[in-house]
């Protein structure tokens, strides 16, 4: 066989691993060891808005701890099925308040929710905002508002008086905020009502009065045991702080997200 055959052989193998970590929506941070002494994985499920800045924020830390991280990926109810169905993840990071807190109620926690980040939205595709929400012409993607903080947000958004809402424009629903993204930059809807830091551009700011309030909170899970007898929940807290550090409060912010009070 050629080289250069060797090479495109290559290089499909390589295409189908990285799509098959990609459909997973798993990422592993930091380098993979076998040996029995290395740390155990950290697995964070991230609400899909944070994924981006989660992955950044997961490199910062491996390099302080040299912990490898970890991150699953999907909409924070679909996060928190997986949970109480026994998904081995040792850290939440949701979009919202309510299911952490739910989680902690029904047992599935160690210690309290913290807020991490405040959410915002905003309007892409439109020039001007209220003629666009009130325009039922317009078709709108937003994230499905029964498994996605951010999806029932943008429905309070088009609910309100005066808006065109889902009884009277087509109203594309993503499994979470990122499809919803992948559909409209796709072409497949008019406008999308957005997580401002998924948005992938400059977008129209909703006021914030305009929908409830988007706090993200963490919690630290009861986690898993692998077979030597050692669990995530110590670096999960460590990550947990890390979060609350200077440094990692600037990589949010710079994300589009605010801090919490």
């Amino acid at each position: 066989m050629s080289s250069a055959l060797h090479y495109n052989a290559a290089m499909r193998r390589f295409s189908n691993l990285l799509a098959a970590v990609l459909c997973c929506g798993m990422l592993l941070i930091g380098p993979q060891n076998s040996r029995a002494d290395s740390p155990e994985p950290l697995g964070i499920a991230v609400a899909a808005n944070f994924r981006s800045t989660a992955v950044a924020l997961a490199k910062e830390f491996e390099q302080r701890t040299l912990i490898p991280v970890r991150i699953s990926s999907a909409s924070t109810g679909v996060l928190s099925t997986q949970i109480r169905n026994g998904a081995p993840f040792d850290l939440l990071l949701a979009a919202d308040a309510a299911r952490p807190a739910g989680l902690r109620d029904d047992g599935y926690t160690r210690g309290e929710p913290r807020c991490y980040a405040l959410g915002s939205l905003v309007l892409l595709g439109a020039p001007q905002l209220n003629a666009a929400l009130a325009d039922p012409r317009l078709s709108v993607a937003i994230a499905n508002p029964r498994s996605a903080p951010y999806g029932a947000a943008a429905l309070a958004v088009l609910t309100r008086p005066g808006f065109a809402g889902p009884e009277e424009r087509r109203v594309v629903l993503g499994s979470n905020v990122q499809q919803a993204a992948q559909f409209f930059h796709s072409g497949a809807t008019d406008i999308a009502l957005l997580a401002t830091a998924v948005a992938g551009e400059r977008g129209l700011a909703i006021p914030r009065d305009w929908h409830p309030a988007i706090e993200q909170h963490a919690v630290v899970l009861e986690g898993h045991t692998d077979k030597e007898g050692r669990t995530g929940k110590e670096a999960a807290q460590d990550f947990l702080d890390f979060l609350g550090s200077d440094a990692a409060r600037q990589v949010i912010i710079s994300r589009g997200y605010e801090p919490c009070s």
